[in-house]
């Protein structure tokens, strides 16, 4: 059950109250807040029962602050990234990205997983496009493959680049710059 379901029931889950404790605020609240959608608790199943303490997002939820990290195709070693992981939590980083591009990244993924006390997010569509030799081979299956395999994994939250509608194209020609966003352009490739 997720926590949107769980709250929608009327249930108060563990998370939601420890979530409650550290935002200070009434678990009751926290609940109302996450049944209603304005609230979320990004706290995958799998890396609960590792070192993840929970926290919450949302209007009535203190500012939160998320750090990027991620190897490359110059670099991929996981003791890097786990010091880059290291340093943004010590620094107050509530959540981070892994935008990992390189090599290795499942095992680089897992080990950041592994060590991490905040929530994990992630790109599926990069690691997608790393396993393909042209983007023309990408499928919708290929992408539903990856997120499934990230969140069994144990990633707390993804940013999903998804399509639009062909007959909105004509409204981009008036764009001011071009897509900057990595996973936009792919998606517009």
């Amino acid at each position: 059950m997720t926590q949107i379901e769980a709250a929608r029931q009327g249930i108060l889950t563990d998370e939601m109250r420890y979530v409650a404790q550290r935002e200070d605020l009434e678990p009751e609240l926290i609940r109302a807040e996450v049944a209603r959608g304005r609230m979320v608790i990004p706290a995958n199943k799998v890396h609960v029962q590792k070192k993840l303490e929970p926290m919450a997002i949302g209007v009535a939820a203190k500012c939160k602050i998320n750090a990027n990290i991620g190897n490359s195709a110059v670099t991929s070693k996981i003791d890097d990234e786990l010091e880059k992981l290291h340093t943004a939590v010590h620094l107050g980083a509530d959540t981070v990205m892994d935008l990992s591009t390189g090599g290795n990244i499942d095992a680089i993924r897992q080990a950041i997983l592994d060590s991490s006390p905040v929530p994990i997010g992630t790109v599926p569509i990069y690691q997608v496009v790393q396993n393909v030799k042209d983007p023309n081979d990408l499928t919708p299956q290929m992408m539903l493959d990856m997120v499934e395999h990230q969140a069994q994994q144990g990633v707390d939250y993804m940013t999903i680049h998804a399509g639009v509608l062909q007959e909105y194209l004509p409204l981009t020609s008036q764009r001011i710059t071009g897509i900057v966003s990595r996973g936009g352009s792919l998606m517009g490739a």
